[in-house]
Protein backbone atom coordinates (compact mmCIF):
# COMPACT_ATOMS: atom_id res chain seq x y z
CA UNK A 1 0.00 0.00 0.00
CA UNK A 2 1.19 3.57 -0.61
CA UNK A 3 3.04 5.46 2.08
CA UNK A 4 1.05 7.71 4.40
CA UNK A 5 3.75 10.36 4.03
CA UNK A 6 2.45 13.90 3.49
CA UNK A 7 4.69 14.28 0.43
CA UNK A 8 2.26 12.16 -1.60
CA UNK A 9 -1.06 13.62 -0.45
CA UNK A 10 -2.68 16.82 0.69
CA UNK A 11 -1.57 20.32 -0.21
CA UNK A 12 1.49 20.23 -2.46
CA UNK A 13 2.72 23.64 -1.30
CA UNK A 14 2.63 22.35 2.28
CA UNK A 15 4.71 19.31 1.28
CA UNK A 16 7.22 21.57 -0.48
CA UNK A 17 7.47 23.78 2.62
CA UNK A 18 7.96 20.82 4.98
CA UNK A 19 10.86 19.50 2.92
CA UNK A 20 12.43 22.78 1.86
CA UNK A 21 12.93 25.01 4.88
CA UNK A 22 15.16 22.62 6.88
CA UNK A 23 17.17 21.85 3.75
CA UNK A 24 17.66 25.55 2.99
CA UNK A 25 19.15 26.02 6.45
CA UNK A 26 21.21 22.84 6.02
CA UNK A 27 22.77 23.91 2.73
CA UNK A 28 23.39 27.46 3.91
CA UNK A 29 25.24 25.99 6.90
CA UNK A 30 27.31 23.86 4.53
CA UNK A 31 28.25 26.85 2.39
CA UNK A 32 29.19 28.91 5.44
CA UNK A 33 31.96 26.42 6.14
CA UNK A 34 33.49 26.91 2.70
CA UNK A 35 33.16 30.67 2.98
CA UNK A 36 34.85 30.77 6.39
CA UNK A 37 37.60 28.41 5.17
CA UNK A 38 38.54 30.87 2.41
CA UNK A 39 38.12 33.95 4.61
CA UNK A 40 40.36 32.52 7.34
CA UNK A 41 42.86 31.29 4.73
CA UNK A 42 42.97 34.87 3.46
CA UNK A 43 44.35 35.95 6.83
CA UNK A 44 47.44 33.94 5.90
CA UNK A 45 47.92 35.14 2.29
CA UNK A 46 46.50 34.97 -1.25
CA UNK A 47 48.44 31.76 -1.91
CA UNK A 48 46.64 30.06 0.98
CA UNK A 49 43.27 31.19 -0.38
CA UNK A 50 44.10 29.81 -3.82
CA UNK A 51 45.42 26.58 -2.26
CA UNK A 52 42.24 25.97 -0.28
CA UNK A 53 40.11 26.50 -3.37
CA UNK A 54 42.23 24.17 -5.50
CA UNK A 55 42.72 21.46 -2.85
CA UNK A 56 39.02 21.27 -2.08
CA UNK A 57 38.27 20.76 -5.76
CA UNK A 58 40.81 17.95 -5.89
CA UNK A 59 39.06 16.38 -2.92
CA UNK A 60 35.70 16.97 -4.63
CA UNK A 61 36.81 14.51 -7.32
CA UNK A 62 36.81 11.84 -4.62
CA UNK A 63 33.69 13.08 -2.84
CA UNK A 64 31.58 13.02 -5.98
CA UNK A 65 31.63 9.22 -6.10
CA UNK A 66 30.14 9.04 -2.62
CA UNK A 67 27.69 11.84 -3.43
CA UNK A 68 26.49 9.89 -6.47
CA UNK A 69 25.61 6.96 -4.22
CA UNK A 70 23.45 9.43 -2.30
CA UNK A 71 21.55 10.27 -5.51
CA UNK A 72 20.86 6.57 -6.05
CA UNK A 73 19.84 6.22 -2.41
CA UNK A 74 17.30 9.04 -2.64
CA UNK A 75 15.76 7.76 -5.89
CA UNK A 76 15.42 4.14 -4.74
CA UNK A 77 14.44 4.74 -1.11
CA UNK A 78 11.94 7.50 -1.91
CA UNK A 79 10.17 5.50 -4.61
CA UNK A 80 9.97 2.37 -2.43
CA UNK A 81 8.79 4.48 0.50
CA UNK A 82 6.12 6.03 -1.72
CA UNK A 83 4.73 2.58 -2.48
CA UNK A 84 4.93 1.52 1.19
CA UNK A 85 7.44 -1.26 0.45
CA UNK A 86 9.44 -1.34 3.69
CA UNK A 87 11.57 -4.32 2.73
CA UNK A 88 12.69 -2.57 -0.45
CA UNK A 89 13.56 0.82 1.06
CA UNK A 90 15.39 -0.79 3.99
CA UNK A 91 17.43 -2.93 1.61
CA UNK A 92 18.20 0.07 -0.61
CA UNK A 93 19.39 2.12 2.38
CA UNK A 94 21.47 -0.72 3.85
CA UNK A 95 23.24 -1.53 0.60
CA UNK A 96 23.90 2.18 0.05
CA UNK A 97 25.63 2.33 3.43
CA UNK A 98 27.74 -0.71 2.56
CA UNK A 99 28.82 0.74 -0.78
CA UNK A 100 29.56 4.21 0.58
CA UNK A 101 31.64 2.95 3.52
CA UNK A 102 33.82 0.86 1.21
CA UNK A 103 34.23 3.79 -1.16
CA UNK A 104 34.98 6.18 1.70
CA UNK A 105 37.88 4.04 2.91
CA UNK A 106 39.32 3.58 -0.57
CA UNK A 107 38.92 7.23 -1.52
CA UNK A 108 40.45 8.54 1.70
CA UNK A 109 43.68 6.59 1.33
CA UNK A 110 43.87 7.31 -2.40
CA UNK A 111 43.39 11.04 -1.83
CA UNK A 112 46.08 11.05 0.86
CA UNK A 113 48.57 9.34 -1.45
CA UNK A 114 47.86 11.56 -4.44
CA UNK A 115 48.07 14.76 -2.38
CA UNK A 116 51.85 14.74 -2.86
CA UNK A 117 51.58 15.51 -6.56
CA UNK A 118 47.94 16.39 -7.35
CA UNK A 119 48.16 20.14 -6.68
CA UNK A 120 51.22 20.60 -8.88
CA UNK A 121 49.24 19.27 -11.85
CA UNK A 122 47.09 22.40 -11.85
CA UNK A 123 49.43 25.23 -10.90
CA UNK A 124 53.18 25.87 -11.02
CA UNK A 125 53.16 28.48 -8.27
CA UNK A 126 55.26 26.83 -5.57
CA UNK A 127 53.62 28.66 -2.67
CA UNK A 128 50.18 27.45 -3.77
CA UNK A 129 51.51 23.91 -4.36
CA UNK A 130 53.09 23.67 -0.91
CA UNK A 131 50.07 25.05 0.93
CA UNK A 132 47.63 22.92 -1.08
CA UNK A 133 49.66 19.75 -0.46
CA UNK A 134 49.69 20.34 3.29
CA UNK A 135 45.97 21.03 3.35
CA UNK A 136 44.96 18.07 1.16
CA UNK A 137 47.17 15.56 2.98
CA UNK A 138 45.55 16.40 6.31
CA UNK A 139 42.00 16.81 4.99
CA UNK A 140 41.75 13.68 2.80
CA UNK A 141 40.70 11.43 5.70
CA UNK A 142 37.47 13.42 6.04
CA UNK A 143 36.14 11.10 3.33
CA UNK A 144 35.70 8.25 5.84
CA UNK A 145 33.14 9.91 8.17
CA UNK A 146 31.77 11.90 5.23
CA UNK A 147 30.70 8.69 3.46
CA UNK A 148 28.38 7.65 6.30
CA UNK A 149 26.95 11.13 6.81
CA UNK A 150 26.13 11.79 3.16
CA UNK A 151 24.21 8.52 2.73
CA UNK A 152 22.42 8.81 6.06
CA UNK A 153 21.21 12.29 5.15
CA UNK A 154 20.13 11.10 1.69
CA UNK A 155 18.12 8.27 3.26
CA UNK A 156 16.49 10.60 5.79
CA UNK A 157 15.45 12.99 3.00
CA UNK A 158 14.10 10.10 0.94
CA UNK A 159 11.57 9.19 3.66
CA UNK A 160 10.52 12.83 4.01
CA UNK A 161 12.68 13.71 7.04
CA UNK A 162 14.63 16.87 6.27
CA UNK A 163 15.00 18.02 9.89
CA UNK A 164 17.44 15.34 11.03
CA UNK A 165 20.03 16.27 8.36
CA UNK A 166 19.68 19.87 9.59
CA UNK A 167 20.57 18.86 13.15
CA UNK A 168 23.57 16.87 11.94
CA UNK A 169 24.92 19.55 9.62
CA UNK A 170 24.33 22.36 12.14
CA UNK A 171 26.56 20.59 14.67
CA UNK A 172 29.21 19.87 12.04
CA UNK A 173 29.16 23.51 10.91
CA UNK A 174 29.51 24.92 14.41
CA UNK A 175 32.51 22.70 15.16
CA UNK A 176 34.15 23.37 11.80
CA UNK A 177 33.82 27.15 11.91
CA UNK A 178 34.91 27.40 15.55
CA UNK A 179 37.83 25.13 14.72
CA UNK A 180 38.89 27.30 11.77
CA UNK A 181 39.30 30.37 13.93
CA UNK A 182 40.77 28.57 16.94
CA UNK A 183 43.40 26.63 14.99
CA UNK A 184 44.51 29.35 12.56
CA UNK A 185 44.28 32.46 14.73
CA UNK A 186 45.14 30.92 18.12
CA UNK A 187 46.99 27.70 17.19
CA UNK A 188 44.56 25.77 19.42
CA UNK A 189 45.25 23.26 20.95
CA UNK A 190 49.04 23.40 20.43
CA UNK A 191 49.79 27.08 21.12
CA UNK A 192 51.76 26.26 24.25
CA UNK A 193 53.99 23.97 22.21
CA UNK A 194 55.02 26.75 19.85
CA UNK A 195 53.58 24.91 16.83
CA UNK A 196 51.99 26.99 14.05
CA UNK A 197 49.23 25.00 12.40
CA UNK A 198 48.56 27.45 9.58
CA UNK A 199 46.51 26.01 6.71
CA UNK A 200 46.52 22.54 8.31
CA UNK A 201 44.33 23.93 11.08
CA UNK A 202 41.49 24.36 8.58
CA UNK A 203 41.80 20.69 7.61
CA UNK A 204 41.81 19.48 11.21
CA UNK A 205 38.73 21.58 11.98
CA UNK A 206 36.88 20.05 9.04
CA UNK A 207 37.87 16.54 10.06
CA UNK A 208 36.66 17.09 13.64
CA UNK A 209 33.30 18.36 12.42
CA UNK A 210 32.84 15.41 10.07
CA UNK A 211 33.61 12.84 12.76
CA UNK A 212 30.97 14.37 15.03
CA UNK A 213 28.53 14.45 12.11
CA UNK A 214 29.03 10.74 11.39
CA UNK A 215 28.50 9.87 15.07
CA UNK A 216 25.25 11.87 15.12
CA UNK A 217 24.07 10.25 11.88
CA UNK A 218 24.59 6.80 13.39
CA UNK A 219 22.74 7.83 16.55
CA UNK A 220 19.71 9.20 14.67
CA UNK A 221 19.61 6.20 12.32
CA UNK A 222 19.24 3.82 15.26
CA UNK A 223 16.21 5.78 16.44
CA UNK A 224 14.47 6.12 13.06
CA UNK A 225 12.38 4.06 10.63
CA UNK A 226 15.65 3.34 8.87
CA UNK A 227 17.18 1.51 11.87
CA UNK A 228 16.77 -1.97 10.27
CA UNK A 229 18.98 -0.80 7.38
CA UNK A 230 22.01 -0.99 9.69
CA UNK A 231 21.45 -4.76 9.80
CA UNK A 232 20.95 -4.92 6.03
CA UNK A 233 24.54 -4.00 5.09
CA UNK A 234 25.50 -7.65 4.75
CA UNK A 235 25.35 -9.78 2.80
CA UNK A 236 25.94 -7.71 -0.32
CA UNK A 237 22.97 -7.76 -2.70
CA UNK A 238 24.30 -7.63 -6.26
CA UNK A 239 20.97 -6.63 -7.81
CA UNK A 240 20.43 -3.73 -5.42
CA UNK A 241 24.03 -2.53 -5.75
CA UNK A 242 23.57 -2.60 -9.53
CA UNK A 243 20.45 -0.43 -9.24
CA UNK A 244 22.25 2.09 -7.02
CA UNK A 245 25.15 2.30 -9.44
CA UNK A 246 22.90 2.55 -12.50
CA UNK A 247 21.38 5.72 -11.09
CA UNK A 248 24.48 6.98 -9.31
CA UNK A 249 27.13 6.58 -12.02
CA UNK A 250 25.64 9.19 -14.40
CA UNK A 251 25.35 11.53 -11.43
CA UNK A 252 29.00 10.88 -10.60
CA UNK A 253 29.96 11.54 -14.21
CA UNK A 254 27.97 14.77 -14.16
CA UNK A 255 29.87 16.00 -11.13
CA UNK A 256 33.15 14.72 -12.60
CA UNK A 257 32.58 16.65 -15.82
CA UNK A 258 31.95 19.78 -13.80
CA UNK A 259 34.89 19.25 -11.43
CA UNK A 260 37.37 18.55 -14.23
CA UNK A 261 36.13 21.57 -16.15
CA UNK A 262 36.96 23.66 -13.07
CA UNK A 263 40.57 22.57 -13.32
CA UNK A 264 40.68 23.65 -16.95
CA UNK A 265 39.27 27.01 -15.90
CA UNK A 266 42.07 27.13 -13.33
CA UNK A 267 44.53 26.57 -16.18
CA UNK A 268 43.01 29.41 -18.20
CA UNK A 269 43.21 31.71 -15.17
CA UNK A 270 46.92 30.92 -14.79
CA UNK A 271 47.41 32.33 -18.31
CA UNK A 272 45.86 35.65 -17.28
CA UNK A 273 47.77 38.54 -15.72
CA UNK A 274 48.16 38.32 -11.91
CA UNK A 275 47.34 34.63 -11.93
CA UNK A 276 47.63 34.08 -8.16
CA UNK A 277 45.19 36.92 -7.47
CA UNK A 278 42.92 35.54 -10.22
CA UNK A 279 42.87 32.12 -8.54
CA UNK A 280 42.27 33.70 -5.14
CA UNK A 281 39.36 35.76 -6.49
CA UNK A 282 37.89 32.65 -8.06
CA UNK A 283 38.08 30.83 -4.69
CA UNK A 284 36.42 33.78 -2.94
CA UNK A 285 33.81 34.36 -5.65
CA UNK A 286 32.79 30.70 -5.78
CA UNK A 287 32.21 30.53 -2.05
CA UNK A 288 30.30 33.78 -1.89
CA UNK A 289 28.15 32.61 -4.79
CA UNK A 290 27.78 29.20 -3.12
CA UNK A 291 26.26 30.87 -0.08
CA UNK A 292 23.70 32.44 -2.41
CA UNK A 293 22.86 29.38 -4.49
CA UNK A 294 22.92 26.85 -1.64
CA UNK A 295 19.17 27.35 -1.21
CA UNK A 296 18.90 26.00 -4.78
CA UNK A 297 20.73 22.90 -3.66
CA UNK A 298 18.18 22.60 -0.86
CA UNK A 299 15.28 22.98 -3.27
CA UNK A 300 16.88 20.44 -5.59
CA UNK A 301 17.19 17.92 -2.75
CA UNK A 302 13.64 18.61 -1.58
CA UNK A 303 12.04 18.21 -5.00
CA UNK A 304 14.05 15.04 -5.61
CA UNK A 305 12.40 13.33 -2.62
CA UNK A 306 8.95 14.70 -3.47
CA UNK A 307 9.15 13.54 -7.09
CA UNK A 308 10.51 10.13 -6.10
CA UNK A 309 7.81 9.42 -3.54
CA UNK A 310 5.01 10.62 -5.82
CA UNK A 311 6.20 8.49 -8.70
CA UNK A 312 6.26 5.53 -6.33
CA UNK A 313 2.68 6.37 -5.32
CA UNK A 314 1.80 6.78 -9.06
CA UNK A 315 0.89 10.43 -8.56
CA UNK A 316 2.48 11.46 -11.86
CA UNK A 317 0.87 14.88 -12.33
CA UNK A 318 1.65 15.80 -8.72
CA UNK A 319 5.29 14.83 -9.32
CA UNK A 320 5.43 16.96 -12.49
CA UNK A 321 3.75 19.96 -10.86
CA UNK A 322 6.13 19.80 -7.89
CA UNK A 323 9.12 20.37 -10.15
CA UNK A 324 7.78 23.59 -11.65
CA UNK A 325 6.47 24.93 -8.36
CA UNK A 326 9.79 24.45 -6.58
CA UNK A 327 11.61 25.91 -9.59
CA UNK A 328 9.41 29.01 -9.41
CA UNK A 329 10.48 29.47 -5.80
CA UNK A 330 14.11 29.06 -6.83
CA UNK A 331 13.88 31.62 -9.62
CA UNK A 332 12.31 34.20 -7.32
CA UNK A 333 15.01 33.61 -4.71
CA UNK A 334 17.78 33.95 -7.27
CA UNK A 335 16.42 37.21 -8.67
CA UNK A 336 16.70 38.64 -5.16
CA UNK A 337 20.13 37.08 -4.66
CA UNK A 338 21.35 38.48 -7.98
CA UNK A 339 20.45 41.98 -6.86
CA UNK A 340 22.36 41.51 -3.61
CA UNK A 341 25.44 40.17 -5.41
CA UNK A 342 25.44 42.93 -8.03
CA UNK A 343 24.71 45.87 -5.75
CA UNK A 344 26.89 44.63 -2.88
CA UNK A 345 29.85 43.30 -4.87
CA UNK A 346 32.33 45.92 -3.63
CA UNK A 347 31.35 45.51 0.00
CA UNK A 348 31.44 41.70 -0.20
CA UNK A 349 34.82 41.63 -1.92
CA UNK A 350 36.31 44.04 0.64
CA UNK A 351 35.16 41.78 3.47
CA UNK A 352 36.78 38.72 1.89
CA UNK A 353 40.16 39.99 0.74
CA UNK A 354 42.40 42.98 1.31
CA UNK A 355 44.59 42.36 -1.77
CA UNK A 356 43.67 45.12 -4.30
CA UNK A 357 43.92 43.10 -7.51
CA UNK A 358 42.11 40.08 -6.03
CA UNK A 359 39.39 42.44 -4.81
CA UNK A 360 38.92 43.93 -8.30
CA UNK A 361 38.65 40.47 -9.86
CA UNK A 362 36.21 39.33 -7.17
CA UNK A 363 33.92 42.31 -7.78
CA UNK A 364 33.82 41.48 -11.49
CA UNK A 365 33.10 37.82 -10.74
CA UNK A 366 30.13 38.65 -8.53
CA UNK A 367 28.60 41.22 -10.88
CA UNK A 368 28.90 39.15 -14.06
CA UNK A 369 27.70 35.88 -12.57
CA UNK A 370 24.80 37.61 -10.82
CA UNK A 371 23.21 37.99 -14.26
CA UNK A 372 22.93 34.21 -14.69
CA UNK A 373 21.55 33.28 -11.26
CA UNK A 374 17.86 32.83 -12.31
CA UNK A 375 18.94 30.40 -15.04
CA UNK A 376 20.96 28.50 -12.47
CA UNK A 377 17.67 27.89 -10.67
CA UNK A 378 16.25 26.23 -13.79
CA UNK A 379 19.28 23.97 -14.15
CA UNK A 380 19.65 22.94 -10.52
CA UNK A 381 16.06 22.50 -9.35
CA UNK A 382 14.73 20.78 -12.46
CA UNK A 383 17.89 18.66 -12.50
CA UNK A 384 17.06 17.57 -8.94
CA UNK A 385 13.53 16.63 -10.01
CA UNK A 386 14.89 14.46 -12.82
CA UNK A 387 17.32 12.76 -10.43
CA UNK A 388 14.46 11.99 -8.05
CA UNK A 389 12.82 10.18 -10.94
CA UNK A 390 16.01 8.19 -11.51
CA UNK A 391 16.70 10.11 -14.75
CA UNK A 392 20.34 11.02 -14.17
CA UNK A 393 21.52 10.79 -17.79
CA UNK A 394 20.06 14.13 -18.92
CA UNK A 395 21.73 16.23 -16.17
CA UNK A 396 25.00 14.43 -16.99
CA UNK A 397 24.80 15.14 -20.72
CA UNK A 398 23.81 18.76 -20.26
CA UNK A 399 26.69 19.32 -17.85
CA UNK A 400 29.08 17.80 -20.39
CA UNK A 401 27.70 20.00 -23.16
CA UNK A 402 27.58 23.31 -21.33
CA UNK A 403 30.88 22.98 -19.47
CA UNK A 404 33.14 21.28 -22.00
CA UNK A 405 31.71 22.38 -25.33
CA UNK A 406 30.65 25.89 -24.33
CA UNK A 407 32.26 27.18 -21.11
CA UNK A 408 35.84 26.00 -21.61
CA UNK A 409 36.33 26.97 -25.28
CA UNK A 410 34.55 30.27 -24.67
CA UNK A 411 36.67 31.09 -21.61
CA UNK A 412 39.89 30.65 -23.58
CA UNK A 413 38.52 32.54 -26.56
CA UNK A 414 37.35 35.52 -24.51
CA UNK A 415 40.17 35.61 -21.93
CA UNK A 416 43.15 34.91 -24.19
CA UNK A 417 42.22 35.34 -27.85
CA UNK A 418 40.06 38.43 -27.31
CA UNK A 419 42.35 39.72 -24.50
CA UNK A 420 39.50 40.16 -22.00
CA UNK A 421 41.56 38.51 -19.25
CA UNK A 422 39.81 37.32 -16.11
CA UNK A 423 36.54 38.99 -17.09
CA UNK A 424 36.38 36.74 -20.14
CA UNK A 425 36.41 33.68 -17.90
CA UNK A 426 33.62 35.10 -15.76
CA UNK A 427 31.49 35.83 -18.87
CA UNK A 428 31.97 32.28 -20.16
CA UNK A 429 30.63 30.95 -16.85
CA UNK A 430 27.51 33.14 -16.98
CA UNK A 431 26.73 32.30 -20.62
CA UNK A 432 27.08 28.54 -20.10
CA UNK A 433 24.75 28.67 -17.08
CA UNK A 434 22.10 30.49 -19.13
CA UNK A 435 22.20 27.83 -21.86
CA UNK A 436 22.20 24.99 -19.30
CA UNK A 437 19.07 26.31 -17.61
CA UNK A 438 17.12 26.70 -20.84
CA UNK A 439 18.01 23.21 -22.07
CA UNK A 440 17.06 21.64 -18.73
CA UNK A 441 13.69 23.37 -18.83
CA UNK A 442 13.02 21.99 -22.33
CA UNK A 443 13.78 18.43 -21.18
CA UNK A 444 11.60 18.68 -18.08
CA UNK A 445 8.68 20.15 -20.01
CA UNK A 446 8.71 17.17 -22.40
CA UNK A 447 7.55 14.83 -19.56
CA UNK A 448 9.54 11.98 -21.11
CA UNK A 449 11.29 11.47 -17.78
CA UNK A 450 8.01 10.35 -16.18
CA UNK A 451 8.45 7.03 -18.01
CA UNK A 452 11.79 6.30 -16.33
CA UNK A 453 12.02 2.79 -14.84
CA UNK A 454 14.32 2.07 -11.90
Amino acid sequence: MPSDNTLTKGNLWHAIWLMSWPLVLTTVANSLVGLVDVQVAGSLDASAQAAVGLAEHVLFLFMLTIMSIGVGTTALVSRAYGTGNQEEYIKAAGQSFLLSIMLGLVMAFTASLTAQFAISLFTKNQAVVDAGRDYLTAYSFVLIPYSLTIIANAAFRAIGDSKTPLYIVACMTAINIAGDYLTVYYNFPVASLGIKLGIKGLAYAGLAGSIVGAALAFYFLKKSKLAPSLKALLPADGEMLKKICKIGIPSAMQRLFWALSVFVIFAVLTLCPNSVQALASWAVGMRVEALVFMPLVALSLAVSSIVGQNLGAREFERAYAAGWRVTGIGIAMMFAAALVLYMGADLIASAMTSEPVAKTYTVAYLKINALAEPFLALAMVLGGALQGAGETRTPMLLTLLTNWLIRIPLSYLLAISFHMGVDGVWWSMAISILIHGLLMAMRYQSKEWLKEKI
